[in-house]
């Protein structure tokens, strides 16, 4: 989920394109299951997030490399990136829109032994 201090980073015109020119890059290819995910789905309207390896926050936000240095920056496809914020993979998936923000939360069935 985008926080408050990053909102207008994301919504930027400068982001934007920076995360349009990356994606474009890597031909809109997950880098982390090389959209074999997306091939399980439907792939008609599939997202695709820009996502920071070195997370941004108030202290490094205008750090030019950090916020769009490209060896920084990772192709995933929601579902890949909904597992790189899960804290714990096991127990829950967290879904994300085009912008980061967290829009929905799947909590496992827990079958009590």
């Amino acid at each position: 989920m985008a926080k408050e201090f990053a909102r207008k980073f994301y919504n930027s015109t400068r982001w934007r394109k920076c995360a349009k020119a990356f994606a474009q890059s890597k031909l809109y290819i997950c880098e982390m299951c090389h959209n074999k995910t997306v091939a399980r789905k439907s792939t008609e309207g599939q997202r695709f997030i820009v996502h920071h390896k070195v997370s941004l926050t108030p202290q490094n936000i205008n750090n030019f490399d950090i916020a769009y240095g490209w060896d920084n920056l990772m192709l995933l496809c929601l579902e890949c990136h909904n597992k790189i914020h899960s804290k714990d993979n096991n127990t829950r998936t967290m879904h994300f829109d085009e912008d980061g923000n967290l829009v929905a939360v799947d909590e496992p069935v827990r079958v009590d032994e």
